[in-house]
């Protein structure tokens, strides 16, 4: 299942209460969210059948902040994938970068990446400590 554009107070999350099993939930084109997106984020997962599962693939910078500020967003839902963006130390380039949340736990870090443009180190363009809070507590 893939969610596009924003989730606001027009966001049809309806399908949260009609899952079953295990679903893959892309969030790659999430562009934002506002409070009441949000709000009605945390009612859809709350509505999700016990026993069904779910995972968040390629969350955006915009869907991990709200992981990271808002308790209960995720629900009973797994984080296996996101972007986080990046800046080249050297030419400066900036760009999105897909990781995974296992290899993450498994370094304790993010895995080296070069640069698209100049091959370069790539750094995370944020406070490395709080966007990845999620990951860390999840793996505690």
């Amino acid at each position: 299942m893939l969610l596009a554009g924003i989730i606001d107070e027009n966001a049809d999350l309806s399908f949260f209460e009609r899952l079953a099993g295990h679903t893959l939930i892309n969030l790659r084109d999430i562009r934002r969210i506002n409070s009441y997106g949000v709000r009605a984020w945390i009612e859809g997962v709350r509505s999700v059948p016990r026993g069904t599962t779910f995972e968040l693939v390629e969350c955006p910078p915009s869907v991990v902040d709200q992981i990271n500020m808002v308790a209960g967003f995720l629900g009973r839902g797994q984080v296996t994938s996101f972007l986080a963006p990046m800046e080249c130390d050297r030419c400066h380039h900036a760009e999105e970068r897909l990781f995974f949340t296992s290899e993450f736990r498994q370094l304790g870090r993010l895995p080296e990446s070069a640069c698209t443009r100049c091959g370069g180190s790539l750094h995370i363009d944020d406070v490395e400590e709080q966007y990845l809070v999620f990951a860390r507590e999840a793996a505690d």
